[in-house]
Order: C-alpha cells, then sequence, then structure tokens
C-alpha cells in the first residue's frame, strides 16, 4: 500500500504534452476524412533532407562497417565525438575536447539525463517564459520548480532574472540552473542579442549558477550573426545541449551533451542503465553526413535557402491576411507566435479552427510557466509546403475576422 501510496505521488507530477493532444485529435479528423493542413509541427521538411544521400551512406555503412549493429560506448563512438568536436570549432566558435562530448538520444535525451544529475526534488529551475514545453515537463516530473522569466525581442529579459533571483536569494530558495534556447527560440522564435547573451552570462557568474544552452535551432539561422554562450564562456559555467534532429531528420536521434567534470561523469554513470547507447547506425551515419562536407552541400546551400522561403511566404501571409494581429518575426528556427487579441482564448481557438477549416495550430498557453499566454498560437513554417502556407494562413485569417 506504501508504494502504490508513493507511485500516485510521483503520478502528479506527470501531465501530458500539448502536442501530443493537437497530434490526437489532428488524427481523429483525417480518420474522419477531413483534409487537414498543419501549421503545427516542430520538425524540418523531409523533402528538404538529403535522404537518397542518407540512405546510400546507410547502405555503405551496413554493409562495410559490422560495429554499426553493435552497442557503442555510452558516450558514444570515439569518431563521432572528435568529428563533431572540429564541426562545432568550425561553425560554432567554441573548442571542446571530445571526451566532453556525449552522445544522446537527441537533445531531449541530452535534456533528461541532465536533468536527473542536476535537479533535486523542490529545486528552481530558472527558463523563459514562454519555453520549450517537453523542456517543462521533463524539469517538472523530476520534482523542479519551473520559474519563467518574460522575453521580449531580445530574448529572456536579463533586468527580471536579476529581480527574480535577488527575491529567490533573499528567501533561500536554491537555483539549480538557467534553461535557454537563445537561438530561434521555440516557442517564440526569438534570437537573444548578443548584448542579451553577454548581460545573461555576466549574471549567470555573479550568481554562481550554470546555464544550460539549448542549441537545436542554432544550424536553422536565416540571417544575422550570433555567436553561442559556450563561445563567450571562459568558465565552463554553459552545459551546451545539440542535436542534428533539425538537419538530418528528428528520426535520427542524434543529440549530445557537453559537460566535462564531475557533471558530465555523474550523467554517464546515469546514462547506461536508461538507455546505453543513442542508436548505433545513425551515429555512424551522422560522422559520414559531417565527414564528406554534406551539411554544407545540402544543408546550408540547399535546405537553409529553402526553410527561408518558406518563413518568408508565412510572414507576408500574416502582414497580408492579419495585419492587425501581433506576431513574431524570426531570424532563425521555425516557428512564429501569433497573438490573439487579449481577451481571446488560444486553446479554444485552435480546436475550434481545427474542426471548422481544418488548420492545425499550437495553442500557446501550455508553453508558459504561469497564467500567461492565452491569447497565443504557435505556427510552423518548416514542415509545410509554401503552398499550404499560405492557405493555412488564408483559412486562419478569415476564421480570426469571424471570430473577432
Amino acid at each position: 500500500m506504501e508504494q502504490i501510496k508513493f507511485l500516485a505521488g510521483r503520478a502528479n507530477w506527470i501531465r501530458g504534452s500539448a502536442l501530443a493532444e493537437v497530434m490526437k485529435k489532428a488524427a481523429e479528423l483525417k480518420a474522419r476524412g477531413k483534409r487537414l493542413i498543419s501549421l503545427s509541427a516542430g520538425d524540418p521538411d523531409p523533402n528538404l533532407i538529403p535522404r537518397e544521400v542518407l540512405g546510400e551512406l546507410a547502405r555503405e555503412i551496413l554493409e562495410e562497417v559490422p560495429q554499426s549493429v553493435m552497442y557503442t560506448p555510452s558516450n558514444g563512438i570515439p569518431e563521432l565525438r572528435e568529428e563533431l568536436s572540429r564541426f562545432l570549432k568550425k561553425y560554432e566558435g567554441y573548442t571542446v575536447d571530445p571526451s566532453e562530448i556525449i552522445i544522446t538520444v537527441g537533445g531531449t535525451g541530452a535534456i533528461d539525463l541532465l536533468g536527473r544529475v542536476l535537479i533535486d526534488p523542490g529545486d528552481i529551475v530558472i527558463t523563459e517564459n514562454p519555453s520549450y514545453i517537453n523542456s517543462l515537463l521533463a524539469f517538472e516530473q523530476l520534482g523542479a520548480r519551473v520559474v519563467g522569466i518574460p522575453m521580449d525581442g531580445e530574448g529572456m529579459r536579463v533586468d527580471l532574472l536579476e529581480e527574480k533571483l535577488r527575491e529567490l536569494e533573499s528567501r533561500e530558495e536554491k537555483v539549480k540552473f538557467i534553461y535557454t534556447i537563445p537561438t530561434g527560440q521555440n516557442p517564440m522564435g526569438i534570437t537573444m542579442s548578443m548584448e542579451r547573451r553577454k548581460a545573461l552570462l555576466e549574471v549567470a557568474e555573479e550568481h554562481d549558477l550554470l546555464i544550460v544552452e539549448d542549441s537545436a535551432y542554432n544550424f536553422m539561422r536565416y540571417e544575422g550573426e550570433t555567436r553561442p554562450i559556450r563561445a563567450l564562456d571562459d568558465g565552463q559555467r554553459v552545459i551546451v545541449v545539440g542535436t542534428f534532429s533539425k538537419v538530418m531528420g528528428t528520426g535520427f536521434r542524434v543529440g549530445w551533451l557537453i559537460a566535462g567534470g564531475a557533471i558530465g561523469k555523474k550523467v554517464l554513470m546515469g546514462k547506461s542503465p536508461i538507455d546505453f547507447c543513442a542508436p548505433t547506425i545513425s551515429q555512424y551515419i551522422a560522422l559520414e553526413y559531417i565527414r564528406r562536407g554534406y551539411f554544407e552541400e545540402y544543408h546550408l546551400k540547399k535546405a537553409l535557402p529553402g526553410y527561408r522561403r518558406k518563413r518568408d511566404s508565412m510572414l507576408k501571409a500574416l502582414e497580408e491576411g492579419l495585419p492587425e494581429a501581433e506576431f513574431t518575426r524570426p531570424i532563425a528556427g521555425m516557428f512564429v507566435m501569433l497573438f490573439l487579441p487579449e481577451e481571446a482564448d488560444g486553446m479554444a481557438f485552435a480546436s475550434e479552427l481545427m474542426e471548422e477549416t481544418g488548420v492545425v495550430t499550437v495553442p500557446g498557453k501550455p508553453f508558459y510557466t504561469d497564467e500567461s499566454g492565452r491569447n497565443a498560437l504557435r505556427l510552423n513554417f518548416s514542415r509545410p509546403s509554401e503552398e499550404d502556407i499560405l492557405e493555412g494562413i488564408r483559412r486562419l485569417a478569415e476564421f480570426y475576422h469571424r471570430k473577432f
């Protein structure tokens, strides 16, 4: 009986993802024969991923590398960690020893492993408000209290962060780390300015806090230049979560965690009994993808221009169809956040929009750490075709004007 009570207590920490609920309802409508236009995904476009090239790599590796169907070391195959170290030096501008890189089951796996090591029940994790819902759920399921800091067009409001930290310290409450998605932030699409990145690092140093930098969208930048916070860090205060999901496809599940010293060792100790290793064949494909220059040839030269065109199509359609509405204008990532009138219920709007017009969006409210964001909708431009983007925004705008 005591064990049942304990399990019931832990179950109270676990809540479902709003993304899963949207997908479930969309699947039900599709099964009933409704033609849907999805602006809800968080995936890259499979037609902008060189699937034939990846298929040839898979065939070659399976035929010629017997180890590709076996376990790897828990921290990943050495060749991939070495190649990734060179890759990050070239494209992210910082040096990391391959021994500090842990290959994980996507960026999600890295966040979960890190949380298991760092978070004790009752600890506070600072995030942007809003933030990526699955990261919020992971922290909460480990017993953390999530405290969100509002954003503006330059990213997390560091002035408000300082105020909140002083408030928490005055009550002797323990903050474990600051989690941020500084480039192409999910769900807002905002990219943190360089001045704000430097200020965030200064605040973390002043209060002796770790920063967990989620770099999921660093390779989805369409204009402007930024440096990762890790590249500004001399004190190894910044832990990096990275992934190739937005480059090679979300199904490969190749991510990484960069954490040296005791944290990295503890993560590895906890990793083996959970997943033992990231998918071996995926690791070898990722190795050859970057080793042979396919990242430059296919992602930088072909995919990114395609995503930029889709972003531009969505922004233009919103400007023409909803000139009165507020929405973000991303320079990186996959998302636009659209704000309905202040009194609107985004959850109800998204549900009715899907039922009546077949346009699938994600309510913004579940991404928020407080009661704000009730009128927000997250729109995705990376997955749908340009035709679907234009038609989807046309239907959304018509429905919006009928409602408001």
